[in-house]
């Protein structure tokens, strides 16, 4: 019931108060750990032994990629969700995990290590980026804390979230409250959640009287949600400074006497709301609503800045986050034929297939790199399926010379 660091006088307090006359200790309660310790990795054991005993069972039988990938999305990746919502799994748990789904993905059924032909960073893009729509664990789970985290900030009232006010920020705002020494568990994974919070959220402006000019967010711009113009020696604190109280609207003059011209074609674009409160809203969402799924979008649009240079901060991040491209992976998925010929042409495209060619590129010795058939060219896909000269007389007997052509 209580936690190894509450004092034996604190415990005796509240089973007076709650009239508690004994109590037990249960590792676990509705299926997760009461008490995690040091070892993150042993409290969430029980998390990968259910994966395990699930992928153990599927490979004793003969699946299709098709299959695999359903059995992959469906059950695998739901198992740790209720998990992923209350705790932090870490980034090393999470790997194990992917890395435990990805063996199974790619294994043989007369065979435990086959080769990877396709990084599981590629596998974990959306189908129309060129993946599978895997979830990224990691990601995954700091997305599920992130909506625990909102949930707090839009229930202020709630029970729980009186609770661990009054014991983690009771002087500020949950956004505010930071690590430290002998806080629960709980409460540390919920902080990973917040932090992503912090990237995704701006203020709606109603009065102006809750929001910091300089320091939140408040600018609906794709690139930067805080303003852009330096403080300099400005005495305006609060946003409710920049609109006239006797039209309730932007008081245009001081904005544009105050802010840089780009800070000001956004502002006055901002509508008001006389009467009305400031309130925070999701940026990523044309109704201000936080969703699991655009926080993962977030949170992986965040780390490939970051891996490709970037600082990681919200100005860094393009407004869409459901932007594509390039259409060409979609349109392999709308091919009208069977699923299995889909997965066949989205491998032949990713040249993952085990070809001459893709073998020598992997580093496996192979005597010989020509096509097997016309020893002339390169035996890749173009080559094997569309310029060898077997392969025209088949699309020629097929009556599709021209869509050969075409490709």
């Amino acid at each position: 019931m209580f936690s190894p660091n509450t004092s034996a006088l604190a415990r005796q307090g509240v089973k007076d108060a709650l009239q508690i006359h004994s109590e037990n200790w249960n590792e676990k309660y509705l299926g997760l750990p009461v008490h995690v310790g040091k070892s993150r990795k042993k409290a969430f054991a029980f998390v990968k032994n259910v994966i395990s005993g699930k992928v153990y069972g599927w490979k004793e039988r003969l699946i299709a990629k098709t299959g695999k990938e359903t059995l992959v999305t469906s059950v695998a990746q739901a198992i740790p969700t209720f998990a992923m919502s209350c705790f932090y799994l870490t980034k090393t748990f999470c790997d194990e995990l992917s890395s435990l789904i990805g063996n199974y993905w790619w294994s043989q059924q007369d065979k435990e290590h086959t080769t990877h032909w396709i990084g599981w960073n590629k596998l974990t893009l959306p189908k129309a980026q060129g993946g599978l729509g895997f979830r990224d664990m990691h990601a995954f789970n700091v997305a599920m804390l992130s909506r625990q985290a909102w949930r707090l900030i839009q229930h202020p009232y709630s029970l729980c979230a009186h609770i661990l006010k009054a014991k983690y920020y009771p002087d500020g705002r949950l956004l505010e409250a930071q690590s430290a020494a002998g806080i629960s568990y709980a409460w540390r994974s919920l902080l990973h959640g917040a932090q992503l919070v912090r990237e995704g959220y701006i203020w709606r402006i109603g009065d102006g009287a809750d929001v910091n000019i300089w320091t939140d967010p408040w600018i609906p711009r794709s690139w930067s949600r805080t303003v852009i113009t330096p403080r300099g020696q400005c005495l305006l604190q609060r946003v409710s400074e920049l609109i006239d109280p006797f039209s309730a609207s932007w008081d245009e003059q001081l904005v544009r006497d105050t802010f840089w011209p780009d800070d000001v074609v956004h502002i006055l674009r901002i509508p008001l709301r006389e009467g009305a409160q400031d309130f925070m809203a999701w940026q990523y969402d044309t109704k201000g609503a936080h969703s699991v799924k655009s926080a993962y979008k977030l949170y992986v649009q965040l780390e490939k800045t970051r891996k490709d240079g970037g600082v990681g901060a919200s100005s860094t991040i393009p407004g869409n986050l459901h932007s594509i491209a390039d259409d060409s992976w979609k349109r392999i998925w709308k091919l009208p034929c069977p699923r299995n010929i889909q997965m066949f042409t989205w491998r032949l495209k990713h040249e993952s297939l085990a070809l001459r060619t893709t073998v020598a590129r992997r580093g496996i010795p192979i005597e010989d790199t020509k096509c097997l058939f016309c020893s002339r060219g390169e035996e890749d896909g173009a080559h094997l399926f569309i310029k060898c000269k077997l392969a025209k007389e088949v699309w020629r007997d097929l009556a599709l010379e021209k869509e050969r052509s075409d490709l």
